[in-house]
């Protein structure tokens, strides 16, 4: 579970970072919004922003704005981590319903709201021991599997993003990829390819570029995890257990 902490207080961000890596989390710290922009651009793997809202540069405020806008990251959980009170944090933001992490930081409170950040979004790859059960195959089965829908996921990046800069291009034919994605459980990578699969031929072209960006970020989270079960197999079969940990 990968989580990006905003917070210009040193203080502040080392708390944050120790306490949720304590508790597993993987962690990336900046100072500002611009800073943060920047890493979510090439950090396709987080799944949660923690950020404080008065900072220099770009402040907390701006942040939210602008990751709300893009429509590959507006669906990122943000917890707002503030001293101030819930209705001046309200007053500049334009939804409403925002989790808030009040200072001083409880750990508790933390971890609390993270999880529950994480619980509400579907997994980016299944736990693969389940997997393996499900589809009936051993580990050495499943490594090859993996293997295999890994090479497919780079592929279809390196298209994608090739189709990015020439939008003449027709969109990629994505069967082969939602069948993978669906047997190896990348359930988010599957969300985003059924709703294009099942888009009427008229607006196909339409809704495949739209989609392009929200689909390239999501296929660079699952090779991302992808890369940590490959990374962990010298291991033999605790590379399993190992990835496990990741996707906690």
């Amino acid at each position: 579970m990968n989580v990006l902490i905003v917070e210009d207080n040193p203080i502040s961000a080392k708390v944050l970072e120790h306490t949720l890596d304590k508790h597993g989390f993987d962690t990336i710290t900046v100072h500002d919004g611009e800073q943060a922009l920047t890493c979510l651009e090439s950090h396709p793997e987080i799944e949660l922003v923690i950020t404080d809202m008065m900072m220099p540069n770009a402040d907390g405020f701006e942040l939210v704005r602008k990751i709300k806008e893009r429509d590959e990251w507006n669906e990122i959980p943000i917890l707002v981590c503030t001293s101030l009170k819930i209705e001046s944090v309200n007053q500049r933001l334009a939804e409403q319903g925002w989790k808030y992490l009040f200072k001083p930081i409880r750990a508790d409170s933390l971890i609390q709201k993270a999880n529950e950040a994480f619980a509400q979004n579907r997994k980016i790859l299944q736990d693969p021991e389940l997997t393996m059960s499900q589809i009936g195959i051993d580990s050495k089965a499943f490594a090859e599997v993996v293997d295999k829908f890994s090479q497919a996921v780079s592929d279809a990046i390196i298209r994608l993003e090739k189709q990015v800069q020439d939008a003449s291009q027709e969109p990629m034919d994505l069967k082969n990829l939602l069948e993978g994605a669906k047997l190896i459980r990348a359930e988010r990578l599957t969300d985003i390819l059924t709703s294009l699969e099942n888009c009427p031929n008229g607006r196909k072209r339409e809704m495949f570029r739209s989609t392009c960006p929200s689909l390239l970020r999501q296929l660079k989270a699952t090779q991302y995890h992808l890369d940590l079960y490959t990374s962990a197999r010298p291991q033999g079969d605790g590379w399993l257990q190992s990835s496990n940990e990741s996707l906690r």
